[in-house]
């Protein structure tokens, strides 16, 4: 119980000494990712590279709240024991949204974060594959860990350049998951 309460307080307690800071509330970020396909009986994807889109706010020095998309073309590529013949022209959307701890020292220019949330994905495969019938597609819901780091390449730290690993555990049905881990680097503009 004791520890509870220290975890607790401590943003608070951190968020306080440094309010009266300035500091940067708004990012817009853009990246390459790589998505990596975790365990045997994960969902059917392969690796495969992509890119994020990213925004967040941070309503207080030390918490910032996010939303991004992450698409990854081609996931399933060519094959996957046989299933397809040609690329199966499919597309991986992942929505990732939550919060996350941010710990940027006084110069402003190295800047740490981690956090988690809720995430939603959409696969979707080409028509193209299936010519006699609809659309194949799975979709779900599940949870999203995210690690970070950024440098600020200007005085100021509008302008970022850092890495960010995210790990996904989404329900595509019911006894199917999707466990996937994106990382890559990501560029970041910052502003009031």
């Amino acid at each position: 119980m004791r520890y509870a309460f220290l975890l607790f307080c401590l943003p608070v307690c951190f968020g306080q000494t440094t309010a009266t800071d300035p500091y940067l509330k708004n990012d817009l970020g853009a990246g390459f990712r790589y998505e990596v396909k975790l365990g045997q009986n994960s969902y059917y994807l392969g690796n495969a590279p992509g890119y994020s889109l990213r925004y967040s706010h941070r309503p207080l020095p030390w918490l910032a709240l996010e939303a991004g998309l992450e698409q990854i073309p081609r996931p399933i590529g060519r094959s996957v024991c046989c299933r397809y013949v040609s690329s199966a022209g499919d597309e991986l959307f992942l929505v990732p949204f939550g919060a996350r701890y941010v710990y940027e020292p006084g110069e402003r220019r190295l800047r740490l974060s981690a956090g988690g949330g809720g995430a939603y994905m959409n696969h979707t495969i080409s028509e193209d594959v299936f010519p006699n019938g609809p659309l194949d597609y799975r979709s779900g819901w599940g949870g999203q860990f995210v690690a970070a780091g950024d440098y600020g390449l200007t005085r100021s730290g509008r302008f970022r350049v850092g890495v960010t690993g995210r790990y996904y555990y989404i329900r595509v049905g019911p006894y199917q998951t999707a466990r996937i881990f994106t990382v890559g680097p990501d560029f970041t503009f910052s502003f009031r």
